[in-house]
Order: structure tokens, then sequence, then C-alpha cells
């Protein structure tokens, strides 16, 4: 799950790409990098990248020496497959084709096609195990030495599209000067249009994972792209949008109830608004077992919303219990389990006073491996809480995700199999409450969502995704012996 931003029209697009992925850094830690149009010079591309948050990768010096041209495109990377490599930080790049891109979401069938393009001829092979580095190779190929135009590149798309099994919201610029972008056919992953005018009354425009990045910089929200549609943006600022190949609307549930930040929307939906629905649902659901509880606790930040949701509907008080140092980063998207388990003893402090001789009634957004959970519960019991229910706004996860989601085995998956009770076990708690399906689509609004974590049921066949799923396992395994 990766944050990804490109910008057309401003003569400083870099850095409005910068402070579009200082706001998409929830999606991704492992590393960023900017991609630009060069001005002058025998390089056609300029780009800097590197490991680690957003604002040690960069400096003013980028933006001074480098990073210049009103066609930029940036991305911050959420591993899910070869872990801490730098040469698989994007954006990437080719030269041949002119055309560069950043991705987020995973492709399934990545080996079939990379033996593909090994077979096609020695220039699009790809250079590194990126599944992205598969899609720029493909689009390459596809193009056919044309140069790239909303026509041309539309036909590559589509051609591509169809070759292409997974989830996946790709943003590109080539070298023209054209800024483009598409969605899977099934819509997994989002990818919003945006739009502003400049001091010079001309548009600028903008495409991006979430709108909190395009409108934290002033621009209008125009619409997501659809899925399966393209959109090419030339350098003449006109807009070219055509739906190439669309098989269903099935966005993942994962991104309203976690990823995506709260002041973003999804659909024209606020996903504070959807938390917040998420909590009355589920406190529904709560009173229907007859829990009772004498005090509601966010785990902080994510599941906050549907916290004062809950502790509303039940009449009961909301206590901020947990708090979060604000300088430790995401546990969900960290390497390994050591790893997360030793962010989590940094990240959250409990308040005694607050817990002591409590029911506390504990809201997080979802249980995956149980690790944090656990180590919440524990922390609770140590401060004498007298009982802890642990209640979760996203139903049990039980089935691996295939599209960007960092679970790969159902093995490492807390509720796997289990009943609610022997999740309570498993975690410490007195008991475990979770969403049910029903009550996710009606506070999401959605009839047709990606639930394939939650059912096993997915939008595209997974069954070409083994060897996928196996690496990701290995990148596991060996992170885990290195720590």
């Amino acid at each position: 799950m990766c944050g990804i931003i490109g910008v057309s029209g401003t003569t400083d697009a870099a850095r409005d790409v910068f402070v579009g992925l200082m706001n998409l850094q929830h999606r991704g830690q492992d590393g960023a990098g900017i991609l630009t149009l060069a001005e002058s010079g025998s390089e056609l591309f300029n780009l800097q990248k590197g490991s680690g948050l957003i604002e040690n990768v960069f400096s003013e010096r980028s933006f001074k020496k480098g990073l210049k041209g009103k066609t930029a495109l940036g991305h911050t990377r959420y591993a899910t497959i070869g872990r801490q490599d730098p040469n698989l930080l994007q954006p990437f790049f080719d030269a041949r084709s002119t055309i560069g891109i950043g991705h987020n979401g995973n492709i399934v069938n990545v080996y079939t096609l990379r033996d593909e393009l090994a077979e096609a001829g020695l220039e699009y092979t790809p250079a590194s195990e990126s599944d992205s580095e598969v899609i720029l190779k493909l689009l390459a190929l596809e193009l056919d030495g044309h140069e790239p135009n909303a026509q041309h590149m539309f036909k590559a798309i589509e051609a591509s599209m169809h070759r292409l099994v997974g989830s996946y919201a790709v943003v590109g610029i080539d070298g023209t000067g054209g800024l483009f972008g598409f969605r899977d056919p099934d819509g997994i992953r989002p990818l919003i249009f945006g739009s502003r005018i400049n001091s010079e009354g001309l548009p600028v425009y903008a495409l991006a994972s979430e709108s909190i990045a395009l409108t934290y910089l002033g621009y209008t929200v125009e619409n997501e792209i659809a899925p399966g549609e393209a959109i090419y943006i030339g350098a003449d600022r006109q807009v070219s949008r055509k739906v190439l190949f669309q098989r269903s609307l099935s966005p993942c549930m994962f991104e309203s109830v976690y990823f995506s930040r709260v002041e973003s929307e999804l659909e024209e939906h606020s996903i504070y608004e959807t938390r917040f629905q998420l909590g009355l649902v589920l406190a529904e659901r709560i009173k229907e077992l007859g829990i009772v509880a004498d005090v509601v606790v966010p785990v902080p930040e994510t599941s906050r919303s549907a916290a004062i949701a809950i502790a509303e509907a039940l009449d009961l008080p909301f206590r901020e219990s947990l708090i979060k140092n604000r300088y430790v980063n995401r546990t969900f998207i960290l390497d390994g389990h050591a790893a997360r388990q030793e962010a989590i003893r940094r990240k959250l402090s409990p308040i005694p006073s607050e817990i002591r001789g409590k029911r506390c009634l504990v809201i997080d957004d979802s249980i995956v491996r149980g690790t944090t959970a656990a180590q919440i519960i524990e922390l609770m019991r140590q401060s004498g809480a007298k009982e802890v229910i642990m209640a979760s706004t996203c139903p049990q996860i039980q089935f691996p995700c295939y599209y960007g989601i960092d679970f790969p085995s159902q093995d490492e998956l807390v509720a796997y199999n289990c009943t609610d009770e022997e999740v309570a076990k498993k975690l410490g708690a007195d008991r475990v409450v979770f969403q049910t399906i029903e009550g996710l689509r009606k506070a999401l609004k959605k009839d047709t969502l990606c639930t394939g974590c939650l059912t096993g049921t997915y939008p595209t066949d997974v069954t070409c995704g083994s060897d996928f799923q196996s690496q990701r396992l290995k990148d596991r395994t060996t992170l885990i012996r290195k720590s």
C-alpha cells in the first residue's frame, strides 16, 4: 500500500509533489522518490530517491539543483515484496519509451509477466524484482516505439490492463511533459484527480492516492478515476479521459477502515464519517451481545472517531487512556514481528488512573496478527483494568491479501479458523467483538467491496499468486532471521 502523486502545469511541480508526499507518508515508510522531466542537459529525467522517511530523503538542495520542471511524480513505498532493497524504490523510468511511473498495489501474475517480457527482448526485461517495473516495461513494450500522447498511451494502457492481474493505481510522466494515470478494472486501489488555477490563470492538474494530498495543496478534487479508466494530461494542458476496461467496482475495504487518513474522502464519502458510522454499527452489535463496560478507550489514532461514536451510542464515558508517542510511526507496516513488538512498546503509554478498576471497552480499527492487540491488553492489565473487552470495527481477517496489504499467509492471522472466544484467549482479553461483514457494508454504504481477506472471495483470479505469496513469505523469513 504505497502513496503516489503526480503534478503537471506548475513551474515548481517537484515541491508540490514533496508536500503531497508528506501527506501520504502514512501509506509507506520504507523510502521515497521524486521524478521530474529535465529542463536541460543530456538526461531526459531527473530522479532522486532514498530509503527512510520523506523528510530525510529530500532537502532544499534537491529542489534547487535537480528536481525542477513543470511535471513531477512522487512515490512513498510500503514494501510487500523485496523488503528493504533500495533498488525497489520508486518511481521507475524507461529511457527508451520516455515514460516513468509510480504504482500502488500488487500484480498477482508478476512472475508470469516477467518471463513473457524476457522472451520479448532484453531491452524489456525488468532489472529488479518489482512488480511496478513489470508494469513499466509492459507499457513500454505496448507503446511499440510511438511517442507518448493520449491516443498511444490509452492503447498501451488498455493492452496492459488485459495482461495484468491484481490491483494497481498508476501515475506516470513522459518525455513530452505529459502526466497520465490509470486504475485497475476492479478499482481496488484509489486514484484521485484534482485541479487548481495558478497565478497566471492557467490550470494545474494533479493525481494522488488520497484527496488530502491534493486539498492540502489547494487543489479542488474533481473526482476519482473510475475502475479501468485512464487519464492523460498533455503539456498543453489538454485533459483526455477514457474508460478502457472495466470489470467491477471493488474498492479495498481496508482503505476506509484503516489506511486512508481521516481527513481524506473516498467516493465522495468522508473517511471520518465512515469510521464514525463503523462505530455506530458496531455499537449496535455490542448492545445485542449484552456487553457491559465502564469506559470506552480508543487505540490511537485511526479508531478514535469510531470509539467516539460507540461511547455516544452506549452512553459511556470516552477516555483516551492510551497515549501515542507521535514520533513512532505505524507499526502495522513495519518489517517483522520483533520490530512491530518493539515499536508498540515505544508507541503507546497507558494512563493508569483512567484504567484502574474499570471494565474497559477498547476499540481498534482492525485485528490482524494480534501483535498490537495483545500488547495493548497486557498494558491495560498492568494498569489495573478490571476487564478488557476488545472490539474491532473490521470483521475477522482470515485470508491472505493479494492486492497490497502485507498479510500473505493465513497462519499469521490471529482470527484464522478461530471463534471469537478462541481469539480472546489468544490475545488475553476477557472478550473480543468483531464487526460483521453486513455491518461493514452498511457503514461504508457500499454493496460491492473487495473483501477477499474476510471471505476468501477475490475480485480477480488469484490462482497464479502462489509464487508471489511465497516470495513475500521468503522475504519476511529472511528479515526475521537477520533481526
